[in-house]
């Protein structure tokens, strides 16, 4: 077997396992609809606007390490080290910075500088970050379907579920202990799990972290940091300009509308590995069909999951309340983000597999600066009056700025990446574009059973156009084997 043929091999079994992550990924979001629908548009903006900024201190206190290990694991096969070597040296590293970044957390709450209902969301952050560490270990591993398990599901699922019945058993503070509940028996997990993948690993540090895999990994740990203020400026910056409330309408709609990104994150344990373990002459000759392969069947899950957003956006954001039916169109802009990113996003996987993580940082930084300057003229109500609109304008256009830079610096190294069999999922794209343009508009209009027809018809137009595709891309990958 050809090392395509095994790749091709990997990203099949791959990509059912996302598939049914995906479909599990649908049980959180519900639970968190229900959990904003109980303590309230104000209380849960808070909420999420305290789980984003854990998130961003957690991903940061990782250094990158957790990241480095896509690259780095599947380079211990091919440098003839111990499978395990760096898991270790980085689980110790991120407890050992997320513990003093909860340290101060806490020392900051003695002060104004600090919300008094942050520390009891810090408790989980230890939890969260060596999470991260043994989940991608998992991933880089070639074993996605653990992460997506445990992460997608069960501590989606767990983390919701625990904060509603500590809700009405009159426990205070039920959203954090909810959270660190979640995050305490995913971590669990994810050590049980690694722990069987290497089961002559130790938890004793024999060394410090492995100068490769520190060098490789820092500039993603800062840049980490960047892009994790770069996805959540958004919703920050309509926290502070317009608002928990309008917070917590926009948090519900990005949550919604990351149905379709997580379908592109997904792919990234996936692609990572393969690109990595991709010498200089595989780059030239087998990246084009391996990375086409992945956008296909990003774009396609996206494009199954778009039309039913599209058609049915006030049912879904109904089920959170009235209170987060704002704006509603805010929602199709969204859609329309990771619709290209999805497409033209995926580069940056390809680069960092690549080893080239420092033009990651360089790239995120400049999309940082776009984020900022543009959300500020674009969500400040003193401003610019387009509201939650203004919000995911901002993040179409860094994302814009992003794809088209990623995708002239790969010309340059003299990759070109997409198949001309694309073009149809490009199309596809458009006619959703426009489908939801139409409705938006009134040019018609559907009630509830005329929509789910149009939604039966364009399922059976997709299934054929899979059946197609799927003829051409099998054609391509073996013209190259």
């Amino acid at each position: 077997m050809t090392n395509l043929e095994t790749d091709s091999k990997f990203l099949k079994k791959a990509m059912i396992v996302n598939i049914v992550g995906t479909i599990l990924k649908v049980c959180g979001p519900l639970l968190t609809f229900v959990m904003a629908r109980i303590f309230g548009a104000a209380e849960f903006g808070i909420f999420v606007s305290s789980q984003t900024l854990l998130l961003t201190i957690a991903r940061t206190s990782t250094l990158g390490l957790d990241k480095g290990l896509y690259w780095y694991l599947p380079q211990n096969k091919l440098q003839g080290r111990a499978g395990h070597d760096g898991v270790v040296e980085s689980f110790w590293t991120a407890v050992a910075v997320s513990l003093l970044c909860t340290i101060f957390i806490f020392i900051g709450s003695f002060t104004p500088l600090v919300s008094k209902e942050l520390p009891w969301y810090a408790l989980s952050l230890v939890f969260y970050a060596a999470s991260y560490i043994f989940s991608n270990v998992s991933e880089g591993n070639r074993r996605p379907q653990n992460a997506v398990f445990i992460n997608s599901f069960f501590v989606a699922v767990l983390s919701p579920a625990s904060s509603i019945a500590m809700h009405f058993m009159g426990i205070p503070h039920a959203l954090p202990l909810g959270l660190l509940i979640g995050q305490v028996c995913g971590f669990a997990l994810h050590f049980i799990l690694v722990r069987r993948q290497f089961p002559e690993m130790t938890l004793r540090i024999k060394k410090f972290v492995p100068k490769s895999l520190l060098l490789y990994s820092l500039p993603l740990g800062f840049d980490e940091f960047v892009s994790s203020f770069l996805i959540r400026s958004g919703l920050w910056m309509v926290m502070m300009f317009l608002g928990p409330e309008m917070a917590g309408a926009y948090g519900i709609m990005v949550t919604i509308s990351n149905a379709l990104q997580t379908i592109r994150v997904g792919f990234t344990p996936i692609l990572t590995p393969v690109v990595a373990g991709m010498d200089k002459e595989r780059l030239k000759t087998d990246l084009k069909p391996v990375y086409s392969y992945c956008v296909f069947m990003v774009t396609f899950i996206q494009l199954l999951i778009g039309f039913f957003i599209v058609l049915f956006p006030d049912l879904i954001l109904s089920i959170a309340g009235k209170d987060f039916i704002v704006q509603p169109e805010t929602l199709g802009i969204l859609l329309l983000v990771h619709l290209v990113a999805g497409f033209g996003g995926m580069t940056l996987v390809v680069i960092n597999g690549m080893g080239k993580s420092f033009y990651t940082l360089k790239m995120d930084t400049l999309s940082l600066i776009v984020a900022l300057v543009s959300g500020y003229f674009l969500v400040n109500p003193e401003i610019c009056n387009l509201g939650l609109v203004g919000a995911a304008l901002s993040m179409l256009l860094y994302n814009v700025v992003a794809i088209i830079w990623n995708n002239v610096y790969l010309l340059k190294l003299g990759l070109r990446v997409y198949s001309s069999k694309l073009i149809s999922q490009a199309i596809w794209i458009f006619v959703l574009i426009a489908f939801y343009i139409l409705l938006n508009m009134q040019v018609f209009t559907l009630n509830y059973v005329e929509k789910g027809i149009a939604y039966a018809v364009v399922l059976a137009a997709l299934g054929v156009y899979w059946k197609v595709m799927k003829k051409k891309m099998e054609a391509d990958k073996n013209a190259h084997a």
